[in-house]
């Protein structure tokens, strides 16, 4: 099949970037046609294996740099962009001989968009994915899933580990297991093998709910009774966040076995990082991560990285498979005890963790994705 990937998102990283990729790679993979179909002049991060169709409408529509006046205003602005966007991939579709359109990353908005586009009138199917929904945008979800019912060719799928959708009879929503990110450049050790120091990596968007001076704190105060070394990177969108971010480094710059890395990492560099470390750090204390799937937890399992998280990050996963620990995050000395546990039993209990990432990457692989998203 032909199919058409629809991405109008720019990010400077993240994991809306490597999802386009585990989606245009797959279906390359499984033996059909992908085409990347964005805005014009869209700034792509990464040169991903596709041709590339322009969609008439304009140019994509950032918050980079704008105040809270401002993003009002680029929010409206977006809006009418997006369904300039649905109405011309609803032509194009025609016109290019697309076998179907996947949308990879979208909010209810775009289903209130949608409905006021041609594109709800699509003759192939439409496969739009939602990366989790919180209980806060639920109602506005159904409300408009429900408004899509009578238009079969449209498939909204919905990235999750768990099933909040039992009693809303809504026939055209698919639940969909998180795929993996795995390094696609580089290959990957699957052996864990123990080396000292052992090295653990905290990577990733900057922000303020991923408790980085907590864990800081901790790792000053814990006893490790094995070489240890932390690598801390942070990317960071906004001015605020850097400024804060460059407070921190300056704050803790003289702990011993702490290493910051104040920049984006992309494609290979990305890879070659998360590669480079033994366990994968991700203290996200956010309750949102229950409904939401944590890229940085699906990247630790693709990379064969034990994960030391949040018990907020999709609970799920620790629940059926031991690919880490979920750490207390309201307790300094409680997490503290965590941490220096975790790390001084590693060398005994890496084993049992490689076994866990093993599983995972069966359960969740690229192939399991697709075939969900297609079917």
């Amino acid at each position: 099949m032909k199919v058409a990937v629809l991405e109008s998102i720019v990010m400077p990283a993240g994991h809306e970037v490597e999802f386009d990729r585990i989606l245009v790679d797959e279906l390359s993979r499984q033996g059909h046609e992908p085409v990347m179909l964005v805005p014009q002049n869209f700034p792509f991060k990464i040169k991903y294996q596709a041709k590339v169709d322009y969609l008439s409408g304009g140019e994509v529509v950032t918050y980079a740099g704008a105040d809270k006046f401002q993003k009002l205003l680029l929010s409206v602005k977006r809006e009418y962009r997006r369904k300039k966007w649905f109405d011309s991939a609803y032509v194009m579709s025609a016109a290019k001989n697309y076998d179907a359109l996947i949308i990879p990353t979208a909010t209810y908005r775009y289903l209130r968009t949608l409905l006021n586009s041609d594109l709800k009138n699509s003759k192939i199917p439409v496969y739009i994915i939602f990366h989790g929904i919180n209980p806060k945008e639920k109602a506005n979800f159904v409300k408009q899933a429900r408004k899509c019912l009578p238009y079969k060719n449209i498939h909204l799928k919905v990235i999750t580990l768990r099933n909040d959708f039992v009693n809303d009879n809504l026939p055209n929503v698919d639940l969909i297991a998180p795929p993996v990110f795995k390094p696609l450049d580089l290959p990957v050790d699957k052996n864990l093998t123990y080396r000292e120091p052992l090295k653990l990596g905290f990577f990733g968007q900057y922000r303020r709910e991923k408790n980085v001076r907590f864990f800081l704190d901790a790792f000053k105060q814990a006893h490790f009774t094995i070489p240890v070394k932390l690598i801390m990177q942070g990317a960071t969108a906004r001015t605020e966040d850097s400024e804060e971010f460059e407070k921190i480094i300056e704050e803790y710059r003289a702990v011993p076995g702490i290493e910051f890395w104040h920049k984006n990492l992309i494609g290979e560099e990305w890879q070659r990082a998360l590669l480079g470390v033994d366990v994968i750090i991700a203290p996200y204390a956010a309750e949102r991560y229950r409904y939401h799937w944590s890229a940085m937890s699906f990247t630790a399992i693709g990379f064969y990285k034990p994960i030391l998280q949040s018990p907020e990050m999709n609970p799920e996963v620790l629940q059926n498979y031991n690919v880490g620990e979920a750490v207390a995050l309201d307790a300094l000395a409680a997490f503290t005890k965590q941490l220096e546990n975790f790390v001084n039993t590693y060398p005994q209990k890496h084993e049992q963790y490689k076994e866990g990432l093993a599983e995972a990457n069966i359960a969740f692989s690229h192939e399991n994705l697709l075939k969900a998203i297609l079917r």
